[in-house]
């Protein structure tokens, strides 16, 4: 079933700090600044950087900055780096077995209408929209 994890709300709340800075802000002072956990978030970053969302640079000066491409991602794209398959039900989870599925008629209307609709939905709001 669809829940945004810890990581996606984390991640916006990371990209909401960095959505107006100029420079390259250092793990340390988002950390700080927003008092998450600074292991999990380094590998949010870390993610965020391999999707293109976010720069990043090494040394005294380093840190992250947002990509310029972010004005081209949007939520879905953001959401799928952290939430994979997006999944409405349980059932399209490919490891799970339902006992009802010969018996199953509305699982198609999830996949072909509901899932489909909201997936076309993500992909209409542009990321740093959602972020203000």
């Amino acid at each position: 079933m669809f829940n945004i994890s810890k990581q996606s709300d984390y991640g916006l709340l990371m990209l909401e700090y960095l959505k107006d800075k100029k420079n390259y802000i250092s793990l340390t002072e988002i950390v700080e600044k927003l008092k998450l956990p600074r292991r999990f978030l380094a590998r949010i970053a870390s993610k965020l950087v391999s999707a293109k969302i976010l720069l990043s640079r090494e040394g005294k000066i380093g840190g992250y900055l947002l990509s310029p491409k972010i004005s081209s991602f949007t939520l879905y794209d953001y959401l799928k780096v952290f939430e994979g398959d997006l999944a409405l039900t349980e059932c399209f989870d490919k490891k799970y077995k339902c006992q009802w599925e010969k018996d199953c008629c509305h699982k198609k209307f999830f996949d072909n209408k509901l899932r489909n609709a909201f997936i076309e939905n993500l992909k209409k709001e542009k990321l740093l929209k959602i972020l203000g």
